[in-house]
């Protein structure tokens, strides 16, 4: 390694000393090289996880779908089904208390249903592959706006390429593992990465229409509104909000109207209220198996106004940064909705190469990596334990859950203290050098 010239020596001190904005260390790539290398990485995700099914169909298809890490009974690909057989036997798919979807999926899998299972395969590897998509634009759009935006003084600004952070969710396990057991999560984040990346580029209709889809797959990225509503620059907030409202209450109004009431009691209804305590990642099952009927509607007002109140305070303190704010909304939801996944994690780590700039200012990478790894390592392992051998409990399982969740929530917090910090080197930059005494 050769030592800097003179010239980019004084250059630099230069620039420190009058505030110059922050510099790149290299200029990007050409847009047809990052469009080879974004072709390549989508072709290669898709060809793994047909070589996943071609090799390991059985496993994959009698196994995953079943896992209670990957599907819930909100999610469930098995439930879908159900609601499809009873649906083509013109029976309401909401009267035998088994599926709890919308009925969108219905619609969009009416044609998959006589169809062999390598066509639904299939669009479960499209759906990845369009997150994918959908995150590298996110990611591209984000870069082109940072250019624009003051940065740190004297920063050397390394950017996260739109094909990296495309290869970082479709080569993510649990990302494989959830398209493999084909939960219909992944068309609740569809959505939601399309209102992010709308919001972003400022089209407001789209957005909206993405926010609410995505609302009305899974109640919680009503959220998502909040900084939505502040990246799209639009002249009046309460007007995108009023969009948004009106459209969810007509996708709901629509439905009951078909199937009646049924639908609202087993899709919006059993969501929060938490009518199935099947075990899963998430924090309320264990709590509602054990509380007394006599407080459960009260801890379930508690359980979901936890999740839902972090909406605008977040949004607000971060109006600045609307993106960031919808990001950690995501993780929100991962951690405290009602029925969670892997794949809401997958998600929300999918997002966070966006921010690669934020890496240098978090303080436990390494305490929130070994909890994360060791809150999905050890799920699988206690559930056998509990479940088919019977040696261990629920407690077992519900401890692994306790540090998956603690996991998340440390990244949250660790995210939100370097935006933080970030926010005062931007606008205070003299206090990088300042040295702190604590007497």
């Amino acid at each position: 390694m050769t030592a800097p010239s003179k010239k980019n020596g004084d250059a630099l001190v230069d620039a420190l000393r009058t505030g110059g904005t922050a510099k790149k260390a290299s200029p990007p790539p050409p847009a047809q090289t990052e469009s080879a290398q974004l072709a390549y990485v989508l072709a290669v995700g898709c060809l793994l996880r047909i070589c996943i099914l071609v090799m390991f169909g059985n496993f994959v298809h009698d196994y995953l779908p079943g896992r209670v890490e990957l599907s819930t009974p909100v999610t469930s690909f098995k439930r879908l089904s159900e609601g499809l057989h009873l649906s083509a036997h013109n029976i309401s798919p909401y009267n035998g208390g088994v599926f709890h979807q919308s009925p969108l999926l219905l619609l969009a899998f009416k044609g998959l249903y006589y169809l062999p299972e390598a066509f639904s395969d299939a669009v479960y590897i499209a759906m990845d592959v369009l997150i994918a998509l959908g995150l590298a634009k996110l990611a591209g759009a984000r870069v082109a706006r940072a250019a624009q935006q003051v940065g740190v003084p004297g920063e050397t600004r390394f950017v996260c390429r739109p094909s990296v952070v495309a290869a970082l969710y479709l080569f993510n396990p649990l990302v494989v593992a959830t398209s493999l057991a084909k939960s219909t999560i992944v068309f609740s984040h569809a959505a939601i990465i399309g209102a992010l990346y709308f919001g972003l580029q400022g089209l407001v209709n789209w957005a909206v229409v993405c926010t609410a889809i995505a609302t009305h797959l899974s109640i919680y990225p009503v959220m998502l509104i909040a900084p939505i509503s502040l990246m799209t620059h639009s002249r009046s907030i309460a007007a995108t909000v009023l969009k948004f409202t009106a459209l969810v209450l007509l996708l709901h109004t629509l439905f009951v109207a078909i199937y009646g009431v049924e639908y609202f009691t087993a899709t919006v209804d059993f969501t929060i209220r938490v009518s199935d305590l099947q075990p899963n990642v998430g924090l309320f099952w264990y709590f509602f198996i054990e509380i007394f009927d006599e407080f459960r509607a009260f801890f379930i007002v508690v359980f979901q106004l936890t999740a839902l109140a972090f909406a605008v305070p977040v949004a607000y303190r971060f109006r600045f940064e609307p993106l960031f704010a919808g990001i950690l909304l995501v993780g929100i939801m991962s951690a405290l909705k009602s029925y969670p996944a892997w794949g809401d994690l997958a998600l929300f780590l999918g997002l966070l190469p966006i921010y690669e700039d934020l890496l240098k200012y978090t303080q436990y990478v390494f305490l929130s990596a070994n909890l994360l790894m060791f809150g999905v390592g050890l799920a699988p392992v206690f559930w056998h334990l509990w479940i088919e051998q019977g040696s261990g409990n629920a407690n077992f399982f519900y401890a692994a859950t306790l540090v998956y969740v603690f996991g998340q929530i440390t990244v949250l917090f660790d995210l939100g203290s370097a935006m933080l910090r970030r926010e005062l080197d931007i606008h205070e930059p003299e206090t990088r050098t300042r040295t702190v005494v604590q007497e």
